[in-house]
C-alpha cells in the first residue's frame, strides 16, 4: 500500500537575511538541526515559529489539517512518494513455509482501509512498484485486481482465507498465534495494529 508523504515548510517573517546571493533568494549562514524525539513536540516547535520545517514523513493527515488551522501561513504539501508499507513473512520458519498460509494472511488484508485510516484515503494501492500514475513501472490496477488479495470484494478474500485456514487445521477454536514485529515509531506502529485486527478475521492472533 502507498501512503502520501506529508512535507511542511514555513519561513518566519523577520528572519530573511538582507544580503542576498541572488536577486530574490535570501542569504543562507548556515542550518541547524533540532533532535526532538516527540513528534507533537516537534509539531507544536514549529507551530510556535521555533523551526522552519518539521520532518516530514510522520505527520499524518489529521495532524497536517491541524497545523494548516494553527498556522494558516505555513507552506503544507501532500505529496506522493514511493515507500509502501508491507506485510513481510518469514517463509523459512513454520508454519510460514506453507503457500496456502501465506495466501490466507495476504487475503486477511483490507488495503482500502488501510489508506483510509492512516492517510484520510489520500494514498494509492500498489504492489511492489510505485503505482500509476506518479510510478511509471507500476502494475495496471486491472492486473492488479487478479492478485491474491487484491480484490475488491474483501469478504470473499476473507472467506477464501478462512477456507484455507481451516483445511491447514485452524479455526475458531484453533487459532494462530503470531508475534508482529515493527519499529517503534507511529509512522510504523499505526498500520502494524491494523494489520493485526485485520489478520483476527482469519483466525491469526497477533
Amino acid at each position: 500500500m502507498q501512503s502520501g508523504v506529508i512535507s511542511i515548510l514555513r519561513l518566519h517573517q523577520g528572519r530573511e537575511k538582507p544580503r542576498f546571493w541572488k536577486n530574490g533568494r535570501p542569504n543562507l549562514d548556515g542550518i541547524e538541526y533540532t533532535v526532538i524525539r516527540n513528534l507533537s513536540t516537534a509539531v507544536l516547535a514549529f507551530i510556535g515559529g521555533s523551526l522552519d520545517m518539521t520532518w516530514p514523513y510522520s505527520v499524518r493527515i489529521p495532524l497536517l489539517k491541524d497545523i494548516r488551522s494553527q498556522a494558516p501561513q505555513a507552506i503544507c504539501e501532500l505529496a506522493p512518494n514511493k515507500v509502501s508499507s508491507n506485510l513481510i513473512v518469514n517463509h523459512d520458519a513454520p508454519p510460514f513455509q506453507n503457500p496456502g498460509l501465506r495466501r490466507a494472511m495476504a487475503l486477511s488484508l483490507d488495503r482500502k482501509a488501510f489508506i483510509d485510516i492512516l492517510s484520510d484515503g489520500q494514498g494509492d494501492i500498489g504492489g511492489v512498484m510505485q503505482p500509476p500514475p506518479e510510478g511509471v513501472w507500476g502494475m495496471p490496477p486491472d492486473v492488479l485486481q487478479t492478485l491474491p488479495g487484491y480484490g475488491p470484494d474483501i469478504q470473499k478474500n476473507r472467506s477464501e482465507a478462512r477456507r484455507i485456514m481451516q483445511t491447514l487445521g485452524y479455526g475458531p477454536d484453533n487459532r494462530l498465534k503470531i508475534k508482529v514485529s515493527t519499529r517503534n515509531t507511529p509512522f510504523y506502529r499505526d498500520p502494524a495494529v491494523i494489520l493485526i485486527d485485520q489478520l483476527k478475521e482469519v483466525y491469526i492472533d497477533g
